[in-house]
């Protein structure tokens, strides 16, 4: 069978008998469109996965007949004909499962012919490539061809079987306990995984972030995208990380200045409190601050160590195959280790179902896709997301203190969000701010942690002005601690 045929099978199995939505989950954590060589199957997947992200379902005929409204008659009856073709019979378990397994070997067969014959071309005469660079000569040659064979080899990695006996896979954990290890020798001491720059909370989770999705709920204007603004920044430039910050309800260059605002905050550069960022804005520092903001720009650029933070402005009211698309693009030049997105809730599945159903169905399959594709991203290397997430009425009254705060009832619009994601912090502000932003009394609670404890509450104090955010006791597993601290 050819890749075509495989396609067929896969896409059967998905949409046979009513639709599995299982079938698309196995499938879509293992491959994704490039590996379908057709291009009708291929726009036929890409479909699924949107819509099932839209509405947790399996898209129908009529559906697909719905999506391609206003398009050419022929290219509809194609997509139809296409569609019927592989629905028509139902698929067995072991073919879909060997069907996804050879499509991505096929694909990595594709890649690593592709990738040999432009090595070929780059020895003989030379090569220039989208990015605009021009490849010449055996020892670029020899760098293309490496990271073509590492691209193609993701590309057919089929390790991550869906069965296996835990008793005779003991080497494998092992093997990631020693790379783990590894990990943390090589970064003296400090916990592997993506932090928040609290040593407290960091020590507390432990790993930190896991892949998958991760949330920050707070009331309005409680600190909750700054907090995302300080763990995208020391990700990036104490961690060393790349960071992809995607942001709809701020303009990307606010981001911008916030996460320069947060950098001014090293002892390096003699401010004890940063430049701040609504000055940075207005064009209000005093010449002193002008000379430091040109310096803190030139060490953001030269930093040695720094990885890079990449800012990326999406429209209002997107929805999650847009943006998951635009990071897969660019993650082909660099993989992020972090995503913060500010923020999930704008997203949206569909404009054209009801307002409560975009309240409730909607919301619930933007954070269940989200966190989905943030444990397969990438080709299965998976990535932390971290979203700020609003608290509703109730929720925002239990964090100021007047009631226990829920995952399930308190956070808006859906309650899957505390339901699927692997992380929820909460921030409340249970005392007066008398420092206009600049020394904000909070408390971080672990509301919930699935890889580790749960519970702690942490006193931290925040400085709007800067995203900047430090430790003020150490953590508590007992919440009742805090008030005799």
């Amino acid at each position: 069978m050819d890749a075509v045929a495989h396609g067929r099978v896969v896409l059967g199995a998905i949409t046979a008998a009513g639709g599995s939505v299982l079938a698309l989950d196995y499938t879509a954590a293992r491959v994704g469109g490039e590996h379908f060589t057709d291009p009708v199957q291929r726009v036929l997947f890409t479909l699924l996965e949107r819509y099932a992200s839209q509405t947790g379902g399996i898209m129908s005929a009529a559906a697909l007949s719905d999506l391609l409204r206003g398009k050419q008659p022929g290219t509809v009856l194609m997509y139809e004909e296409a569609y019927a073709a592989v629905a028509a019979r139902p698929v067995e378990l072991h073919a879909f499962r060997h069907s996804v397994a050879q499509l991505r070997e096929l694909a990595a067969e594709r890649a690593t012919a592709e990738t040999l014959a432009a090595g070929s071309t780059i020895l003989l005469k030379g090569l220039q490539t989208g990015d605009g660079r021009e490849w010449h000569g055996h020892a670029d040659a020899r760098e293309y061809v490496q990271a073509g064979l590492a691209e193609a080899e993701q590309l057919g990695n089929t390790s991550d079987t869906p069965e296996g006996n835990v008793a005779t896979e003991g080497d494998a954990v092992l093997g990631a306990y020693a790379q783990a290890k590894e990990l943390r020798t090589r970064s003296a001491g400090r916990p592997v995984g993506v932090q928040f720059g609290l040593p407290t909370l960091d020590r507390y989770l432990g790993s930190g972030l896991g892949k998958g999705l991760s949330l920050v709920v707070a009331g309005t204007t409680v600190g909750k995208s700054s907090l995302c603004v300080q763990a995208a920044w020391h990700n990036a430039v104490v961690e060393g990380r790349d960071v992809f910050f995607f942001t709809t309800e701020q303009h990307r260059d606010d981001v911008r200045v916030k996460i320069v605002a947060r950098h001014s905050r090293l002892p390096k550069f003699g401010l004890p409190r940063g430049l701040d960022t609504l000055k940075i804005l207005s064009g209000d520092l005093t010449e002193e601050e002008e000379r430091i903001l040109a310096w803190v720009l030139d060490d953001l650029k030269t930093g040695a160590g720094y990885g890079q933070l990449q800012t990326v402005q999406m429209p209002e009211y997107c929805t999650v195959p847009v943006w998951t698309s635009r990071a897969e693009a660019l993650a082909r030049r660099r993989r992020p280790e972090l995503m913060v997105f500010d923020y999930l809730q704008l997203c949206d599945p569909s404009r054209q179902q009801s307002r409560e159903s975009k309240e409730h169905e909607n919301q619930s399959g933007i954070v269940k896709s989200s966190h989905r594709w943030g444990q397969t991203a990438f080709h299965g290397h998976g990535v932390a997301l971290l979203s700020p997430w609003q608290a509703n009425r109730s929720g925002a009254q239990a964090l100021r203190g007047s009631g226990s705060f829920s995952i399930d009832a308190d956070m808006s619009q859906s309650s899957e969000a505390g339901r699927t994601a692997s992380t929820v912090l909460s921030l409340s502000l249970p005392e007066d701010d008398t420092s206009h932003g600049r020394q904000v009394p909070l408390v971080l609670t672990v509301e919930k942690n699935r890889n580790g404890a749960r519970g702690a509450k942490f006193r931290v104090t925040a400085d709007y002005a800067t995203s900047w955010f430090t430790d003020r006791v150490e953590v508590s597993d007992d919440p009742l601690d805090l008030d005799d601290r």
